[in-house]
């Protein structure tokens, strides 16, 4: 008899992978290392050369006005009913698995741009949701895995997802947003200067895209669908 196939135990690394990566962030966001990259009055943007990768870690931080982080956090989350209206470079996200009450495996789509220079990609990325009821602050922590749910598509290149942060902090009569983003782009032949120049153009026009839908004056927020890891906490802030 030919011996079974042993199945990957996906889940035994999912617990050292999200430790690693909220380390990594969290150290990332008290550095003295940044750099003032880009400022605008919608928000600024730092970056800090990776001493582990040949390329940049950008941070990201800027202010919603008048709204509150349950709002907010509905607009951004995968499972709410929103990031599909305004998020001009999504193709989609999908929960391909829920690990616990506040970690999801997610499944994130990206549509090609510049005319094809980039093309569509995803990234499957383990996602932990954390909620403190003190300040009323939530946070997502990111980072790619594997999972034999989600075998690659034909013909979309699966990206990587670094350790990634998006944190949000009530701030007066609005919302602090702070992100740390570090991609790989997988773009052959394209020199690395110019990847490093497109990176923080994407996250300044994920955030902007953000703020134009926040900031109109008919844009309706439900706070009574449940979300993965800020479900407890959409009645408050």
């Amino acid at each position: 008899m030919m011996p079974a196939t042993e199945t990957p135990d996906y889940h035994a690394t999912y617990d050292a992978a999200m430790q690693n990566a909220e380390n990594r962030v969290f150290h990332l966001l008290h550095s003295l290392e940044w750099q003032l990259h880009t400022e605008k009055k919608t928000g600024s943007i730092w970056s800090m050369r990776c001493n582990v990768m040949d390329n940049y870690i950008f941070r990201y931080e800027g202010r919603i006005p008048n709204r509150t982080c349950a709002e907010v956090s509905a607009m951004i989350h995968p499972q709410g009913l929103h990031r599909s209206k305004w998020d001009s470079q999504s193709a989609g996200t999908s929960v391909v698995e829920e690990i616990s009450h506040d970690t999801s495996v997610i499944l994130h789509k990206t549509k090609g741009r510049m005319m094809g220079l980039i093309s569509p990609r995803e990234t499957l990325d383990l996602c932990r949701f954390a909620y403190d009821p003190v300040d009323g602050s939530r946070s997502v922590v990111m980072v790619s895995v594997e999972n034999e749910k989600s075998p690659k598509t034909a013909g979309v290149v699966r990206a990587q997802t670094y350790p990634t942060l998006l944190m949000l902090n009530p701030l007066g009569d609005g919302v602090k947003i702070t992100s740390i983003v570090q991609g790989d782009m997988h773009l052959q032949g394209v020199p690395q200067a110019l990847i490093d120049s497109m990176m923080p153009k994407g996250i300044a026009s994920f955030f902007d895209d953000l703020m134009k839908y926040a900031n109109k004056d008919d844009t309706k927020v439900s706070l009574n669908h449940n979300l993965t890891g800020w479900c407890g906490a959409h009645l408050e802030n």
